[in-house]
């Protein structure tokens, strides 16, 4: 889910503009050249930079193939920045290439895998999911909890479920599709970004307002606002970009604290601990496994396990305990973009054990900071 366009957007445009006018389609190398096999990770390009190059391009009508020549699930969408995206999913083994042509035609029908809305029946929950997670964010008709981080759904399907589960009004009770089992209370719950004051954790209401910019079928997108609040005598207050595209049990935030009067914000990417059976902390990761929190019966329900992960490019990450979270401290700057990821997995969704949940971590953690490399022809 990481930016794979490893060039500037800028260069790439400039070269597809000499190169590839009017031309009827461009071709996208996307080499691996790690050690880790990618699978559907999701690659971006600039739109305008392709229109530049294919004659007649549009959002309704680019369409991208694989190296056999099969279509495969493609979305354009504008970033609130006004950036023109276009998106779609390789599969490139370790230490090889591919190629995909993108070019204008019609397009094939295909499965929607990502999905979020604003839920103002229930209290105005911000509401996400793909085909392997769900979770929401509690908005600001909701009086208790007051919480930055997201309540995690765990779903044993890969059908969007979340419409059903809100009209149904019963998702604590597994109907054989998943359920909410996960308790969040005044906590950072599935895993946030806060600031932090000595040993204590600063957690600011739910968000103030929303807006989605996009939705589905590879990714959908939301911005939350959230007002100031009260970091050691000054007043923070937060910008948060949620992520979450297709194929992944990761949800990526990012972040942007503001205050008037602090340059550098200490900070954690925290996740509530409850009762934990397997915990591994790594570099820029930490990885956990605990019985079911918001259950009658933990036997029943199963394990839950959250990730969490801080982008490579930030210095000085130390995972920690703090104030009863499994926490990774960094330090943020005003005004300046933070990069997270948070997942979620089920022991009966998907998750065979803490150790795979563990590996699966590290493993996405690695290609967070080993990005795969796209050259456009």
């Amino acid at each position: 889910m990481k930016r794979l366009v490893t060039g500037a957007a800028a260069l790439i445009s400039a070269a597809m503009m000499m190169s590839c006018a009017s031309k009827g389609e461009v071709k996208v190398l996307i080499e691996n050249d790690s050690d880790l096999s990618r699978v559907n990770e999701t690659v971006e390009l600039d739109f305008n930079a392709l229109k530049a190059g294919i004659e007649g391009l549009t959002a309704d009508n680019a369409v991208v193939l694989d190296a056999e020549g099969k279509q495969v699930p493609v979305q354009v969408y504008t970033e609130r920045h006004a950036e023109e995206l276009l998106i779609f999913q390789a599969s490139v083994p370790a230490g090889e290439a591919v190629e995909f042509t993108v070019s204008a035609g019609v397009r094939e029908p295909y499965d929607t895998l990502v999905y979020s809305r604003y839920v103002p029946e229930r209290a105005d929950d911000y509401a996400y999911e793909n085909n392997l997670v769900a979770g929401r964010i509690y908005g600001p008709a909701l009086a208790d909890p007051r919480t930055f981080g997201p309540d995690i759904w765990l779903k044993c399907t890969d059908r969007l479920i979340v419409d059903e589960w809100y009209e149904k009004a019963d998702y604590h009770h597994n109907y054989g599709d998943g359920m909410d089992c996960y308790k969040v209370a005044n906590t950072l719950g599935g895993g946030a970004l806060a600031p932090y004051v000595g040993d204590k954790i600063v957690i600011g209401d739910n968000y103030a307002s929303q807006e989605r910019i996009c939705n589905g079928p590879v990714r959908t997108k939301a911005v939350l606002r959230y007002d100031a609040f009260d970091v050691d005598g000054n007043l923070v207050s937060a910008v948060k970009e949620i992520s979450l595209d297709a194929n992944t049990r990761f949800l990526k935030t990012s972040t942007w604290f503001d205050c008037v009067n602090l340059q550098e914000i200490p900070v954690v990417l925290g996740a509530v601990l409850h009762d934990v059976v397997s915990r591994t902390d790594g570099d820029h990761y930490i990885a956990f496994t605990e019985k079911a929190s918001d259950s009658s019966d933990p036997g029943r329900d199963g394990d839950i396990s959250v990730g969490l992960v801080v982008d490579a490019a930030e210095q000085g990450v130390e995972a920690a305990t703090m104030d009863g979270h499994a926490v990774l401290k960094a330090v943020a700057v005003s005004g300046k973009r933070f990069d997270v990821w948070t997942g979620s997995g089920w022991s009966q969704g998907g998750v065979e054990s803490p150790e795979a949940w563990a590996q699966a971590v590290k493993d996405f953690a690695y290609a967070q900071a080993h990005p795969l490399k796209v050259t456009v022809k």
